[in-house]
């Protein structure tokens, strides 16, 4: 199931999903009948921006997803008390991030007052392990707040173009907050570790997604600012839905650089989720074959980097293959969403990395009537699928659509039952469910709404508003099982995996057993 970690909801949490409720929710997944949970990207935001994919940082973990009840140097009124403030103004995520903070400032004090030599030990063994990134981070994160959160193109010029004078008179300054950012790092990092433990101990696999590029202001670009086109923002080209394209504000790789040191970057970062995830879903891998960008002086002056599509087939075969290289035992699924080249999917499909069927989306588009595919169609290698964070809800879509392409996507999937054609109800839902999870498709992960029915979606694409990205599930994980209603519902969704053969008890080491 596909449910991001600012979502989860537990009893010790602190207004937001946290790492503490993975173990609670690995539970739930597992009485649901899944093994595989698909969260977003976990990298650190900055203290206003909600959305996941547009980090400060696509290395470091978001230090507001750790759990600071676990925390040494923490009693339990303190943190109480933070709680209750955060529960003043559940939505703004300033205020949260910056409690967050306090409350990490108290711990990281307490352990250089009282760490004992292991910790200290364990810390400065993360730290050395971590360097070739961890140092930058520590060291942008620490000069952000220094400069009020100003943007880094702003800061004072030895600062911003990384005069190692500058770099190493702000090292001694401010020596003492870039070990506080570096620990808080080793906190999420052991937390995560100890979580990923506790899962793999129920036989639950845990998948990441590598979102397709730092933020403009991030640490990674103030670091490696040659491998990125700093006069250009990647987008999207027009289509059907925009007539000059999207522009996502994200900065332009520089792809002849990026080429000339291995992909080193890329690299890292694979490495990195390798530490952390048993899959990975690459974001928009389209884009590692051709970026579209646009200067930043102007929205409408697009194109594609490489400009051939000899040299887009050659780059992203050559980033896959890198990606590849660096994954080792986790498997790889390609988000290859929009307008797709014919030679992308030839190159997936020569990797056999999973790429998307959404059943709504599967139609052939240049047949009369244009018909709804049967899940029964799908490729091995595949993710089925209701939908993404990014789309409406099953239940939203299945309102808008008229009872025409309502009769057509339940013939489609097979549905013979015509009271389907009513309102979206919980047979309906079962149905559609069951026909994916029947297909031949290896991967089947199925946003957690989808699941239950319900209406509330992550991100409306193109918007800007309070509900993006914020919301939450319903329930704390942990506690699903206590409402008589509720077990029933879940026992009902467990019931179609098995039905299907897409879930039946293993043991924990058994990573070959038949995945859902």
């Amino acid at each position: 199931m596909m449910v991001p970690l600012f979502s989860i909801r537990s009893a010790d949490d602190f207004g937001r999903g946290e790492i503490g409720g993975l173990a609670a929710l690995g539970e739930l997944a597992l009485a649901m009948g899944q093994r595989l949970i698909q969260l977003l990207p976990i990298d650190e935001t900055p203290p206003g921006e909600a959305s996941p994919y547009s980090a400060t940082s696509v290395l470091a973990i978001d230090p507001s997803y750790i759990s600071a009840w676990e925390l040494a140097g923490i009693d339990a009124t303190t943190y109480r008390k933070a709680c209750d403030e955060a529960a003043k103004d559940p939505i703004n995520l300033a205020r949260l991030r910056t409690l967050k903070d306090t409350l990490l400032s108290e711990a990281f004090h307490y352990f250089k007052a009282e760490g004992g030599a292991d910790e200290r030990k364990a810390f400065a063994a993360f730290a050395a392990a971590n360097r070739a990134w961890l140092d930058d981070y520590a060291m942008f994160r620490a000069l952000t707040e220094k400069f009020g959160s100003a943007q880094w193109t702003n800061w004072p010029r030895e600062l911003s173009g990384r005069e190692p004078g500058a770099l190493a008179a702000a090292a001694r300054v401010l020596a003492e907050r870039i070990e506080g950012f570096k620990f808080a790092q080793f906190v999420a990092a052991r937390q995560w570790r100890a979580a990923r433990g506790r899962l793999a101990a129920r036989g639950v696999f845990l998948g990441g997604d590598l979102a397709f590029s730092p933020a403009r202001d991030s640490a990674e670009v103030w670091a490696h600012q040659e491998m990125f086109d700093l006069s250009r923002a990647v987008g999207a080209p027009p289509d059907a839905f925009s007539a000059i394209g999207q522009r996502w504000d994200l900065p332009m790789p520089n792809w002849r650089r990026m080429r000339a040191g291995g992909f080193s970057f890329i690299r890292l970062r694979v490495r990195m989720a390798r530490e952390l995830f048993d899959f990975l879903r690459i974001d928009h891998v389209v884009g590692l074959f051709r970026t579209y960008g646009y200067s930043v002086c102007d929205a409408t002056a697009g194109a594609f980097d490489p400009l051939s599509e000899e040299a887009q087939r050659a780059q992203g075969e050559a980033v896959l293959d890198a990606v590849l290289e660096e994954a080792g035992p986790m498997e790889i699924i390609a988000e290859d969403l929009g307008v797709i080249p014919p030679f992308v999917r030839e190159t997936l499909a020569r990797l056999d990395l999973p790429g998307y069927k959404i059943a709504r989306w599967e139609r052939d588009w240049a047949a009369p009537g244009q018909p709804f595919h049967s899940p029964a169609s799908y490729p091995r290698s595949a993710l089925a699928t209701t939908g993404t964070h990014d789309t409406d809800t099953l239940a939203e879509w299945w309102e808008t659509i008229s009872e025409t392409e309502r009769r057509e996507f339940i013939d489609g999937l097979g549905i013979e039952d015509q009271a389907a054609l009513s309102a979206f109800d919980d047979r309906l839902r079962e149905q559609i469910i069951s026909a994916i999870y029947a297909s031949p498709a290896r991967l089947a992960i199925f946003p957690i709404q989808d699941l239950f029915g319900w209406k509330d979606r992550i991100n409306t694409p193109g918007t800007i508003g309070p509900d993006n990205w914020r919301w939450r599930m319903p329930f704390a994980a942990g506690e699903a099982l206590a409402d008589p209603n509720r077990r029933k519902a879940i026992e009902k969704i467990r019931a179609l995996a098995e039905r299907t053969g897409r879930f039946a008890p293993a043991n924990a080491s058994d990573r070959k057993a038949k995945r859902k």
